[in-house]
């Protein structure tokens, strides 16, 4: 979809952008499509992590009370 969507409007503007700025605006396009990709991928990971640190027993705490007489 988002290659489609790329592809016109390159090509509505391919006759007002010179080639050299087509270019540059291509690769802008191919970045901003990957970063939002690996930032999907970095949401859909970090919601899969607080299910394995349920399953996980807890630890006792490392200092313990003392009292005093």
């Amino acid at each position: 979809m988002a290659i489609d969507l790329g592809q016109r409007v390159s090509s509505l503007l391919r006759d007002v952008v010179p080639p050299d700025a087509q270019q540059h605006l291509l690769n802008a396009q191919r970045e901003l499509l990957t970063a939002l990709f690996l930032i999907y991928e970095h949401q859909a990971g970090a919601r899969r992590t607080p299910a394995r640190r349920q399953v996980r027993s807890r630890r006792p705490p490392r200092l313990t009370r003392i009292d005093l007489k």
